[in-house]
């Protein structure tokens, strides 16, 4: 088969172009992973941004973040088809609700195994859609504390063991005050057995 001129000027343009398409995919090497691979002890990790099932096992009330929040797994964590945290488990950690309108921040610090044994982790507990922070319902406090009579009363208990400990509290008093009555206008509660997901902030080794 023969091609004249004119059909020899349409296929160039081709040619040349999968020329340089197969030069480009021959080029392409697969990616060939770490330079240099972590070593490690331990027999098992979580890494970071791994996520994972639990429930909520303490109830939460904002008023009283001082409170542990406990989480149980109920199900086996596996990753790359090995177990890393059996059903059991526990999550220990603690609240806060800073910047939130219905939602409490829960962080993890220590995971307890079935058997007892127990190491430090750094979790995040998200609502089940993967957003940040536990939904929970929100309650108006009518019958709060003014924070002027909570201000005034520690200034008044730290000028009676340093003039200088009270004259601080006032001087803090003016911007503490907006907050701590701020805080004291609403409260979030959480029920038992509420479902999360955990977030891992930290790559975990165990």
């Amino acid at each position: 088969m023969t091609f004249g001129k004119a059909e020899v000027k349409k296929i160039l343009p081709l040619l040349f172009l999968l020329a340089m398409t197969a030069g480009q995919a021959l080029a392409l090497e697969p990616f060939p992973g770490l330079t240099q691979k972590r070593k490690s002890e331990f027999k098992n990790f979580m890494h970071t941004g791994f996520t994972f099932d639990a429930v909520l096992k303490t109830a939460i009330f904002s008023f009283n973040i001082e409170t542990p929040v406990i989480a149980l797994i109920e199900y086996d964590v596996v990753f790359g088809d090995k177990v890393v945290l059996p059903s059991g488990t526990k999550l220990i950690g603690a609240t806060s609700i800073i910047k939130s309108i219905n939602r409490v921040n829960v962080v993890f610090n220590t995971v307890v195994l079935p058997n007892g044994d127990e190491f430090p982790f750094v979790g995040l507990a998200l609502h089940t859609d993967g957003s940040a922070g536990v939904p929970g319902k929100v309650k108006k406090e009518a019958m709060s504390i003014p924070a002027r009579v909570l201000l005034e009363a520690a200034g008044a208990g730290a000028a009676t063991a340093s003039p200088i400990a009270g004259s601080a509290v006032k001087e803090l008093s003016s911007a503490a005050k907006e907050e701590l009555a701020q805080s004291q206008k609403y409260s979030i509660s959480i029920k038992k057995d509420t479902p999360v997901q955990i977030y891992v902030v930290s790559r975990t080794e165990y």
